[in-house]
């Protein structure tokens, strides 16, 4: 809740360890800065802040491993862009009318936030000389429910939204983006999303984690409900497996983390089969 973004960088000689090798913004951008009072801008009780530094709780986070970018959301509702090789600020946006819960960078060059002001908006990367610029190009959602979590399915195109009514909306396309359907798997908030493959994971204030499967006619199946966690599930990621199982279906290794205190691992595959590590 300090505002500030740290770096680590994973050790190669020992395994699981990291090492602190920075901080957003750095030491250097933050002087620089600092010196020029149009680098500031004026935030609530009437006081300046350097707009390349979060002044609450940075929320969510979103790497472009191809760009090099990444992207900060924050409870401040600015969305702030960064570049990897020098560490520098880019863009400061003043993206949301409240809370910024979720980013995700996605396919097309289009960026997506979710906030708790209820709206999903989606922004659009234009390089501007050796900078880059992004444009708002469409709010695709606005509700009295704040949006809580999104993922992005890169090869199908498909966004995937949860909000704090336990629904996940979907839209698909690229060009144009077309809702496709909702999803109730979840008696309370989505708190988290995560996409790998075909499949779809979704993890709830309800203690659960549901496995959807994106079909071929383009609707989903909720595959299996995993519900060994006693606490609400705050954060998903999944890594593919290099071999796939017996069936020939490719295996994806889950990792949820959940405020019960605990980290759990699942190996899940896209004919609904999911074992705890």
């Amino acid at each position: 809740q300090d505002g500030k973004i740290r770096v680590w960088r994973g050790s190669k000689r020992r395994t699981g360890g990291y090492s602190r090798i920075g901080s957003l913004p750095t030491l250097k951008e933050f002087l620089t800065k600092s010196v020029n009072p149009k680098n500031y801008v004026e935030v609530r009780r009437r006081k300046n802040v350097l707009k390349i530094k979060h002044y609450d709780a940075v929320s969510c986070l979103s790497l472009n491993e191809e760009l090099g970018l990444l992207y900060s959301g924050s409870w401040d509702k600015t969305l702030k862009v960064w570049r990897l090789s020098d560490s520098k600020c880019l863009e400061s946006i003043a993206a949301h009318d409240d809370a910024i819960n979720t980013v995700a960078a996605g396919f097309d060059d289009l960026l997506f936030t979710g906030s708790a002001d209820g709206t999903l908006k989606v922004w659009k990367r234009e390089l501007q000389g050796k900078g880059t610029k992004h444009f708002l190009v469409n709010v695709l959602m606005k509700q009295e429910n704040a949006v809580t979590a999104l993922a992005v399915n890169l090869t199908a195109s498909v966004l995937y939204c949860g909000s704090s009514d336990g629904i996940v909306n979907f839209w698909e396309g690229q060009k144009y983006l077309s809702h496709g359907g909702t999803l109730r798997g979840h008696r309370m908030a989505v708190l988290c999303l995560a996409a790998a493959g075909s499949l779809l994971l979704s993890g709830g204030a309800d203690k659960n984690i549901c496995v959807w499967r994106r079909n071929g006619d383009r609707t989903h199946s909720c595959l299996s409900v995993l519900m060994d966690h006693v606490g609400p599930v705050k954060c998903l990621t999944a890594v593919e497996e290099a071999e796939e199982d017996g069936n020939g279906d490719q295996r994806w290794t889950v990792y949820s983390g959940s405020l019960d205190k605990s980290v759990k691992v699942w190996r899940v595959t896209e004919t609904a089969s999911a074992v705890i590590g």
